[in-house]
């Protein structure tokens, strides 16, 4: 038996590369620009993408700010990932270090509490 009979991949899967996803906009549902996807943390013991930190774009007289998304919130829609949030969910919300985006799993949880979202290794 070779590699080609053992392995089978459902049609219906699609594949992207982390490199497709690094710059991608992140969208409100009504269409306003949140900020870009900076970075992809995966979770190297189970395989999966934990979160993505994105920087959600300058308010008015602010500097940029870095968060913490689950990947599970986001839906991919035209080469953008729409975020069922308002536009200004994040002007006062606590984000990231600018140069630390790695999480502990305490804090991970928290995350993934905030967006009302069972975490993907309690699945």
């Amino acid at each position: 038996m070779g590699i080609d009979e053992e392995i089978q991949v459902p049609r219906h899967r699609t594949f992207v590369a982390a490199t497709e996803i690094k710059g991608s906009k992140i969208l409100t549902v009504k269409d306003e620009e949140l900020g870009t996807i900076k970075e992809v943390m995966i979770d190297s013991e189970r395989g999966r993408i934990a979160y993505v930190v994105f920087a959600c774009d300058c308010f008015l007289g602010m500097k940029c700010k870095y968060f913490a998304i689950p990947w599970g919130v986001l839906e991919a829609n035209r080469g953008a990932y729409i975020l069922n949030v308002d536009k200004g969910a994040f002007e006062t919300a606590e984000g990231l270090d600018k140069d630390v985006w790695s999480l502990n799993h305490n804090d991970l949880v928290k995350v993934y509490e905030q967006y009302n979202l069972q975490p993907y290794w309690e699945i």
